[in-house]
């Protein structure tokens, strides 16, 4: 008997010694026959749909509420360095770390975005500077989420590219080590690899914690890095809501 979980479709695969096997996700369990020769197991797409389930049994006792006056202005809290983030929200945001415990939230800064691809996108330009000699390496420890080379050159700047595999960069200049903890596609929880490896203190470091909720892993401890990326398409499943 062969198991292997993913954190990518919170998928379970089942396989007997006739290469029947089974899989099991959120929306059900079907079965089918594998040749271990010539099967190819695609773990590059999640499942956004996952949660459903159980927000539809739930959905009498949970709803989202904006009132006729709220979200009137561009300027929901004009003393925030995100100054369109509605303060209840951002209230809220720190509730939910501090009562899950999965990330320090006193004297840090809360940025919202449409989802935290384009925080991370905002992250490449504020870490990059105009008129360098070269684009800034953007890297990540194989196996990586397959979506970071895609977002890196999705507006085709010249200020960054993707280099891939963190264990195989090794240039001295500046470079952008994005740190995916729990890791998509495997799980694994993950550090920095770059400084350790080769001694280059010139990088600037991204920590995405998308899967850094209980549901996907065992919460160590709060993480405290400068610059970390969480997403409530992860922590209840909302993807739509554009979120990060």
């Amino acid at each position: 008997m062969v198991s292997t979980k993913s954190l990518v479709a919170a998928i379970s695969i089942k396989c007997n010694s006739d290469d029947k096997c089974s899989l099991a996700s959120a929306n059900g369990t079907r079965t089918s026959s594998l040749s271990s020769s010539d099967s190819v197991l695609n773990l590059s797409l999640g499942d956004p749909m996952m949660f459903e389930p159980f927000w539809k049994k739930m959905s009498d006792k949970y709803n989202v509420t904006i009132g006729g006056g709220d979200l009137m202005s561009y300027f929901s809290d004009g003393n925030n360095v995100c100054w369109f983030l509605e303060p209840e929200l951002g209230a809220a945001i720190r509730r939910l770390h501090g009562v899950v415990g999965n990330a320090v939230t006193d004297d840090r800064y809360i940025v919202v975005g449409t989802g935290s691809s384009q925080l991370f996108q905002a992250l490449l330009y504020a870490f990059t500077t105009p008129g360098g000699p070269e684009p800034v390496s953007v890297v990540s420890s194989a196996p990586y989420y397959s979506a970071y080379a895609e977002v890196v050159g999705f507006l085709r700047s010249e200020l960054y590219k993707w280099e891939g595999d963190a264990y195989k960069f090794d240039k001295k200049g500046a470079y952008i080590e994005v740190v995916n903890s729990p890791n998509k596609p495997d799980g694994t929880l993950r550090e920095a690899v770059v400084m350790n490896r080769t001694g280059n203190g010139n990088g600037k470091l991204i920590y995405d914690f998308a899967y850094y909720w209980p549901q996907f892993t065992a919460i160590t401890g709060a993480a405290d890095y400068d610059n970390m990326l969480f997403t409530i398409s992860k922590c209840t499943g909302h993807a739509g809501s554009r979120i990060g």
